[in-house]
């Protein structure tokens, strides 16, 4: 059996589970190390015993719902490959726009911080795009941690990784900042029935959910901000694409003085919320 042949069957089979057949692709892709021209290229390519037998595993885990990223150990973020397993969420392409607009708005030098790092993607991609920054990253998960901390090694970047809650670790140890990105956990329980079921089964809930009809997370942040950030200091956050309005309500709440805006994404959903700290 050759390469063109197996992606033709995997994705009938793919298909009767309701699956998206493109995993096939990007499946044989990760596994072999390929782009897609080495696809093109070797589709009619003999398949060895070893490289069959890892591909038909694959296969049954897509069937199961498991996300390609969690099948082959690794995700792409700008245009790099990290490391990913089930103790943190998988990266979207969405969250490269965060990244982006604060990059666009940090200073050049001083301190900034990404809260819920995950796999790290957010802090590294900062780190790796302003070396002069002194960049930390925190998360509740020890575990996630372990991860970010793989990640920056892999990357050769040089993250300050902090265990805790929120802000509450650089409340603790009296860290100041000067920008602040984050991409909290958004999502409502009352959505879970509406989601797809890989991201049920397979992704931490606890970088997905949160309280107060996914809410609960912004208010602790905010809440927490005039303890941590210097004024001047830029703050970037996604949001879910129905929370706009309401998180720039409940922050006007806290601090009526500060501009928040709120900016659509490439598919024309509000998914960033960002302003410039003040004390006043």
């Amino acid at each position: 059996m050759n390469y063109n042949e197996w992606i033709r069957d995997a994705r009938v089979q793919l298909s009767e589970y309701t699956q998206d057949i493109q995993s096939v692709e990007w499946l044989v892709m990760d596994i072999l190390g390929w782009n897609r021209m080495d696809l093109i290229l070797n589709q009619n390519q003999f398949i060895p015993k070893e490289i069959l037998c890892c591909l038909d595993e694959g296969l049954m885990a897509l069937k199961n719902h498991v996300p390609v990223q969690y099948i082959v150990g690794k995700a792409t973020f700008w245009g790099k490959s990290f490391k990913v397993n089930e103790h943190v969420l998988i990266p979207r392409p969405e969250t490269e726009e965060v990244v982006e607009r604060f990059l666009n708005l940090i200073p050049s030098n001083g301190k900034i911080a990404d809260i819920g790092t995950g796999t790290g993607v957010i802090a590294i991609t900062v780190k790796n795009e302003r070396p002069q920054l002194k960049v930390y990253a925190s998360d509740i998960s020890n575990e996630a941690l372990n991860t970010a901390r793989d990640n920056a090694t892999t990357h050769q970047s040089n993250i300050h990784f902090l265990l805790g809650d929120g802000l509450k670790p650089f409340i603790n140890q009296n860290i100041y900042l000067d920008g602040l990105i984050s991409n909290p956990p958004y999502i409502g329980y009352d959505e879970l029935k509406a989601m797809d079921q890989s991201v049920i089964q397979y992704e931490p809930h606890v970088a997905l959910f949160a309280d107060q009809g996914g809410y609960a997370l912004y208010e602790q942040l905010f809440q927490d901000i005039p303890k941590v950030l210097n004024d001047g200091a830029p703050v970037v956050m996604e949001i879910g694409y129905q929370q706009g309005k309401q998180l720039k309500e409940k922050l006007l709440t806290y601090y009526p003085h500060l501009f928040p805006e709120v900016h659509h994404d490439i598919n024309g959903n509000e998914r960033i919320l960002s302003f410039i700290w003040t004390h006043e």
